[in-house]
């Protein structure tokens, strides 16, 4: 089940890729279907793929606004009732490129319509959007900041990552949704979009789907290679969503092996099964190294430096780890560094880790919210599961406090 919400710059990114699905299309072993949503295009469809777009099933859809979370789930009944399986994946192709002129007339309307004015402007619109929070999965997490009550604490959201938390929370909500209705977990759960291979957003998941896939890194429009990861459908129909996984990562990365100037790229898949070992591991370098921030807070600065960073104050777990046990600390913290660096190794939580270029030749495919301590802290961070649990919004403010204090 693919979820094409291509009304942005990657509408035509949205069209090569339904051919691709179309190049193997669906059989009696693997169905194949789409929701299609495309700039220029009032209509949205459902499809379930045929091979070459041959005996499609279509159906027509009014128009509807493809980033809203309700749509999805409405997608999901349709493929359920078309398409019942033994196993199910979900993929959300969605708004990595950013929002567009179309989206934000859709947005501000819908804000306006509901009867509740909270004074946003058509050009505040148009400036969140085109600040990080622009790259926000769902219209939600766009309409959630614009509804604070001052112009002060909506552009605050829009510098401190709330994109990030909000949707991450968001993706939780559809997916409680969509088990509701299957009657247990996804075997996989996919997101053709940028930056979402965070512990964060797995951590939030794991009890609705047995295997996560995601970038660290942007992705280029291209995006998943869904010809390739339909033949080795078609091949083995009886693959797992761990298995599967190991598909759309391996595929991935060499569909960009010879296009080194769309690089860097990076793809991740995780089995959630795992989450609670490689947890423990992280959660031990938590407490160790918290209490020793007010003293060693420059070497955890120098490493937080040197580590691949992302968009969204993300930045990669391993090479974070790793420079950190580069650096004289403690034997605790050295200890807890390589606990955590092993558990990242291939076989355990993570399945399967792939990347391409000079900038990501560190990473270890898992990224972990790790803001500048100069910088804000989302106000919605320790909303999520991942924080509650693991204390990490504990580590960020007394990270936070050790370098403004000293």
């Amino acid at each position: 089940m693919v979820y094409m919400a291509a009304n942005n710059s990657l509408s035509g990114a949205a069209g090569i890729d339904l051919e691709e699905l179309r190049a193997v299309g669906s059989s009696g072993d693997v169905r194949a279907l789409a929701f299609v949503k495309q700039r220029g295009t009032r209509a949205a469809q459902y499809l379930e793929v045929g091979k070459d777009g041959r005996d499609e099933v279509a159906e027509e859809l009014a128009d509807v606004d493809s980033g809203d979370p309700e749509e999805v789930k409405r997608f999901v009944r349709w493929c359920l009732q078309a398409a019942p399986a033994r196993r199910y994946a979900l993929v959300l192709w969605n708004h990595g490129g950013g929002w567009v002129p179309d989206d934000l007339d859709q947005l501000y309307r819908h804000i306006r319509e509901e009867g509740k004015d909270p004074g946003v402007t058509r050009g505040e619109v148009n400036f969140l959007t085109k600040g990080r929070v622009g790259r926000a999965v769902f219209n939600t997490t766009i309409k959630r900041i614009l509804e604070l009550p001052t112009a002060r604490e909506r552009a605050i959201c829009n510098d401190d990552t709330s994109g990030h938390s909000l949707d991450t929370i968001e993706v939780d909500h559809i997916l409680e949704d969509v088990t509701g209705v299957i009657g247990r977990p996804l075997d996989l759960f996919g997101m053709d979009a940028c930056l979402m291979s965070t512990l964060e957003v797995a951590y939030e998941i794991r009890d609705r789907t047995h295997a996560v896939v995601g970038s660290e890194e942007l992705e280029p429009g291209a995006g998943w290679k869904y010809d390739a990861i339909l033949r080795a459908l078609a091949d083995n129909p009886d693959m797992d969503g761990k298995e599967l996984g190991r598909v759309v990562v391996e595929t991935y990365i060499d569909s960009y092996r010879d296009a080194q100037g769309q690089w860097p790229v990076t793809q991740c898949a995780v089995q959630t099964s795992m989450i609670d070992a490689f947890t423990d591991a992280l959660g031990s370098l938590q407490r160790v190294l918290t209490p020793e921030l007010p003293q060693i807070w420059p070497k955890v600065q120098g490493a937080h430096a040197r580590a691949t960073r992302f968009m969204f104050d993300l930045v990669d777990l391993k090479s974070f780890c790793r420079h950190l046990a580069d650096t004289d600390t403690s034997d605790g913290i050295q200890q807890a560094c390589q606990a955590v660096l092993g558990a990242l190794e291939p076989g355990g939580y993570v399945v399967a880790e792939g990347h391409l270029g000079p900038t990501v030749e560190d990473c270890g495919g898992i990224s972990l919210y790790l803001p500048s301590p100069m910088s804000e802290i989302s106000r919605y961070y320790d909303h999520l599961r991942f924080a509650k649990t693991l204390e990490w919004d504990d580590l960020l403010r007394s990270y936070q406090r050790a370098v403004q204090e000293a």
